[in-house]
């Protein structure tokens, strides 16, 4: 029977007591408490992801990668909002960021809030940050003082272990990389496969063994890719340089379409779509941001990489760069990147079904210094119109190299800021890939 796995973000700072005797705290005693609870409660039908649980996270882990991974795999969330997650914590704001982003893109993930009694109200979820989290008040367990209330609002969200299911669905990170497994082992033998695994640095446990040794092998590459997302494409290029005989030239475009943007920050990425229920308008910085390259196949290199990890599960994206603010002019580009120009019916009625259209529409303009700086408030009063003809419309102010101080509330910046450093390395890796693959097959499909 398969297990659900289900991450708790809390805080992991020590107000009170000395790093030796956490175990005093108040709040490390209530997420001891919660945490056997849910264990007698549920047994072996769910899996905790939690540092400083028996099977958690200690300073010898590599517990930044472990806690990604965590937070893509997991298939529900509680978070506990204390008053040092809320106010002090980095980490349970990138936590919530990211698991919020996964209830937007995913319509069934369980959120679980948790407000601690004493230390955090429904009323300082609005402040801050924490108003990205949209939570309504229906979705909280408020004034929770024991780990019974706590354990109460899990089986609320997720159902009484009896009736917990035996069988969940993929979250959409375990989708992409059953996709690339797939793709890296049609083609390739289980030995060659083993071969390269044995000859990779710092590999880690040897893959559990299967009936399937090359699916199995396959996966403990993919895996192996994605593990750092920094290097992801030069271990890609190294892994496709060892393949023999080449995988067909559609799966191994179709791998580095699916892992090419593994590089962006998921906490930055996460912003975008949840910048929808907000504003809708976003500020970024980058080199890249708008560079065109035939080689790539790309018209915007950074926000192509950012949207891709931001939408992974989809190819319903449209993006659509404008030059001026004036919304007429902008309806129609919109009204063209549909495919609905010079037809025989109302703009209005056009505007309506854009509307219902499932695909995410946003446009971008370029607000660099050289090219006059952000926009007034004239110019964002224009582009907040077009939100009420397209209510799911996302606007970005490409700003270039800096992103510079926001003089306005309603301009939401995608943090954390980005490295120009890591988006050249990216960009360099990505062109070194794609002359790899040249060389395999030619620049032909």
């Amino acid at each position: 029977m398969g297990k659900l796995k289900l991450f708790v973000s809390h805080s992991s700072r020590l107000d009170d007591v000395e790093q030796d005797q956490f175990g005093e705290d108040h709040n490390w005693k209530l997420l001891s408490a919660t945490c056997e609870k849910l264990k007698q409660c549920y047994g072996d039908r769910i899996e905790l992801l939690v540092d400083q649980d028996e099977q958690g996270l200690y300073p010898s882990c590599d517990w930044e990668q472990q806690l990604n991974e965590w937070l893509a795999e997991c298939h529900a969330a509680v978070i506990l909002f204390s008053k040092r997650a809320r106010e002090t914590s980095y980490w349970v704001k990138k936590e919530a960021t990211i698991l919020s982003w996964r209830r937007e893109v995913e319509e069934n993930f369980p959120l679980i809030p948790v407000l601690l009694q004493g230390q955090t109200a429904f009323e300082d979820l609005a402040k801050d940050i924490w108003s990205i989290l949209h939570i309504e008040q229906s979705q909280c367990k408020q004034s929770a003082a024991t780990c019974n209330d706590i354990v109460s609002a899990v089986k609320m969200a997720l159902g009484e272990p009896d009736m917990l299911a035996s069988q969940f669905s993929q979250t959409p990170f375990e989708r992409l990389l059953s996709h690339v497994s797939a793709l890296l082992s049609q083609d390739t033998e289980a030995a060659t496969l083993e071969a390269i695994w044995e000859g990779l640095p710092d590999k880690g446990l040897k893959p559990v063994w299967h009936s399937d040794r090359r699916d199995q092998f396959a996966t403990a590459l993919t895996r192996y890719m994605v593990r750092d997302a920094e290097s992801c494409l030069d271990t890609f290029r190294d892994i496709m340089d060892k393949l023999r005989p080449n995988p067909q030239q559609e799966k191994a475009r179709e791998m580095l379409r699916i892992i090419r943007a593994f590089w962006v920050d998921a906490k930055a990425a996460a912003l975008i779509p949840k910048s929808r229920k907000q504003q809708g308008i976003i500020a970024m910085n980058g080199r890249f941001l708008l560079h065109s390259d035939d080689e790539l196949g790309t018209k915007h290199y950074t926000i192509e990489r950012y949207l891709e990890r931001a939408w992974p599960d989809t190819d319903l994206v449209k993006v659509i760069p404008i030059t001026i603010t004036d919304c007429e002019a902008i309806k129609t580009e919109i009204r063209n990147k549909f495919g609905m120009q010079n037809v025989p019916i109302p703009s209005e009625q056009i505007d309506q079904l854009i509307r219902n259209d499932k695909s995410h529409l946003l446009i971008y303009l370029d607000v660099a210094e050289e090219n006059g700086g952000l926009p007034d408030s004239r110019q964002l009063s224009k582009l907040l119109e077009l939100r009420v003809s397209y209510p799911r419309l996302i606007i970005i102010l490409a700003a270039g190299e800096v992103l510079p101080p926001l003089p306005n509330a309603i301009i939401a910046a995608v943090t954390p800021l980005l490295d120009l450093d890591i988006e050249c390395q990216q960009f360099f890796s990505e062109k070194q890939v794609n002359t790899l693959l040249d060389t395999k097959y030619g620049n032909q499909l």
